[in-house]
């Protein structure tokens, strides 16, 4: 009999964001998966190896490691460990994401490692403290999305050329990053191949090899976003913010959202 593959859920706080300290206790642990968006784990101490799907890496802090949603990981410590864990998961990044936030977490998800450079290790530190601080139960404030985009941003800045970038070509993070920017989206996977100059067989494709998911997927899933966002945070109406997401009549967008979510746009909207 086939052991199902463990799935952790780290980050059951309403807010569906976590940050909190790395545990100390933290030696070898089975491999499993996250129910989660992102996990980024901070090491500044620490020694051993950290497995992710098929590759092993050596842990040389300070280092960033980035595990993607469905992604198998183990840890092998050999040493006490000491950093922090950031784990966001799918929910928060549904509700709460920002186009500048969405545009710096795909292009973090390009790496699996990053290697932080000592110029670097003391503010990305004490944001990872303040984060911490600031780590909200509920809705997170303007306070920690500030700080959360200014970690973000930190540890893209001047990234050094040993780390690796994960994602071959990047085209299905130039589909996503070419979605965000839509203020009319239209629902159809050819229109945008064809704006990013490919066709929709190598979008496709670019898709399942960078995140494992279909472009109509992403496609959907952003769609879906977009909607709950306006439907939650805008005065729109639901025929108005069926428009903007590309639907003919208020009848088809309120189908599609349902489909997809198991309520009416409109309850959501209440």
């Amino acid at each position: 009999m086939n052991s199902p593959i463990e799935i952790k859920d780290k980050a059951k706080t309403g807010s569906g964001i976590k940050v909190e300290a790395f545990r100390k206790n933290t030696r070898k642990t089975n491999p499993h998966k996250h129910n989660s968006y992102l996990e980024l784990v901070y090491l500044s101490r620490g020694s051993g190896t950290h497995a992710i799907d098929v590759t092993s890496y050596d842990i040389e802090p300070p280092i960033l490691f980035i595990i993607r949603q469905d992604q198998l990981h183990f840890w092998d410590m050999t040493a006490e460990p000491e950093g922090y864990v950031l784990i966001l998961k799918k929910a928060f990044a549904d509700d709460f994401f920002d186009h500048e936030l969405k545009y710096l977490f795909s292009q973090l998800q390009h790496h699996t490692t990053i290697s932080i450079p000592e110029a670097h290790v003391a503010i990305v530190e004490q944001l990872f403290q303040l984060l911490v601080l600031e780590a909200p139960q509920t809705a997170p404030g303007i306070t920690f999305l500030s700080l959360l985009k200014a970690l973000l941003a930190k540890l893209l800045t001047n990234l050094p050329s040993g780390s690796e970038r994960k994602n071959g070509s990047g085209l299905c993070q130039r589909y996503i990053e070419h979605l965000s920017r839509q203020e009319h989206l239209v629902n159809n996977v050819s229109h945008h191949a064809q704006l990013l100059h490919t066709t929709p067989q190598n979008l496709n494709a670019a898709c399942k090899k960078e995140t494992g998911h279909s472009a109509s997927d992403i496609l959907s899933d952003h769609i879906m976003a977009e909607a709950k966002r306006l439907l939650l945070y805008t005065r729109l109406s639901v025929a108005e913010i069926g428009y903007r997401l590309g639907f003919k009549d208020n009848s088809h967008f309120t189908k599609y959202f349902k489909k997809k979510s198991g309520i009416n746009p409109s309850t959501l909207k209440k």
